[in-house]
């Protein structure tokens, strides 16, 4: 499973060289001819060597890359699987996830970790509970990992045990399923801040309901609360007044990040933006002469918005991932910076 730890530690990798292979390869929901799944893996990373210039996955890596593209395809159909390897940097991990994500190869310095964030986002730990005429049960869940079920013989016994979770700061998002008249009485009892972690709704018979159907239905209300928050996060610091602690496009955000004065930053889902790296104060920039203090040739970067990313983490601060994709490179800021 998935971890916010095991994705900071994934972009933690550094290597020197775009050495780094980041692979996301939809495996099939039925067994397939496995070299089926082992071309359309090496065409994507063709293209990903297509973009990367001169550098090109080593053999070692690539015959890695091939055999846990051969374990993905017999252990983990109908899922999307994320596949890293270098052996420069002794990385050689494979990562199933039960969201499905777009198929991509990335050659860089680091891990491309962005697709996994989108997931940690749209799979966090929630509840939901499913109302029944004056009763209800309850799930609580971890991504796609049911965690615990309990009965409560009144929706007020729900209630509680939300009062609870959230005195020992689980402050998590929360579903509810059932007839629309259940939802609004249930919610109806609900204290005012145990409502403002309501996610949304389903509707569905609850006499029909498994836990595991009460998990598909509940996913989709997630991902678009997911969503609708991290949208309503760039909307508040893109109207941060100027001079606030915000920071708004690319040049504002790489200087930013070269200060540690990020304390959230959003980034889109999408898109490689090439760069470098100062290689005396490692200071990110888009030309390789706009550092005051190079003292080296700058070190070419395949991506700066991975490097930002991974930088921000490793420094303490948030990242989130915005699907939008006409959304600009935000930040909320510890303190001002001027670009």
């Amino acid at each position: 499973m998935i971890t916010r730890a095991g994705v900071e530690k994934l972009g933690a990798v550094h290597a020197v060289e775009p050495a780094v292979l980041s692979l996301y390869l939809s495996v099939p929901p039925h067994p397939a001819e496995p070299r089926r799944l082992i071309a359309r893996a090496n065409e994507l990373i063709a293209a990903a060597e297509g973009n990367a210039g001169r550098w090109h996955l080593s053999e070692d890596d690539q015959s890695s890359a091939m055999e846990m593209v051969a374990t993905a395809g017999r252990n983990w159909p109908g899922r999307t699987v994320a596949i890293f390897t270098c052996a420069d940097a002794g990385l050689n991990e494979a990562i199933p996830v039960r969201c499905g994500l777009p198929e991509r190869a990335v050659l860089g310095t680091r891990p491309h970790i962005r697709p996994l964030l989108v997931v940690l986002q749209q799979c966090p730990a929630y509840h939901v509970v499913v109302a029944d005429g004056g009763h209800a049960w309850m799930c609580s869940l971890t991504g796609d990992e049911i965690e615990s079920v309990t009965a409560c013989h009144h929706y007020r016994d729900a209630a509680a045990m939300l009062k609870r979770d959230m005195r020992h700061g689980e402050h998590e998002p929360l579903v509810v399923g059932g007839r629309d008249g259940d939802v609004r009485d249930l919610l109806a009892g609900l204290q005012p801040i145990m409502r403002e972690d309501y996610a949304g709704s389903f509707d569905a018979d609850s006499g029909m309901l498994t836990p595991a159907r009460v998990r598909d239905l509940a996913a989709p209300v997630i991902a678009r609360w997911s969503e609708q928050r991290t949208q309503h996060l760039a909307g508040e610091i893109l109207a941060t007044p100027p001079g606030g602690l915000a920071a708004v496009g690319l040049p504002a955000c790489l200087a930013a990040v070269n200060s540690c004065a990020a304390e959230t930053l959003v980034v889109p889902a999408d898109g490689l933006v090439p760069g470098y790296e100062c290689g005396r104060c490692g200071a990110l920039s888009t030309a390789a002469d706009s550092c005051p203090d190079w003292g080296t040739a700058p070190l070419q970067v395949p991506d700066v918005i991975e490097e930002m990313v991974s930088r921000t983490l490793e420094d303490g601060g948030q990242v989130t991932v915005i699907r939008d994709a006409s959304s600009p490179v935000v930040a909320r800021l510890h303190f001002p910076v001027t670009p």
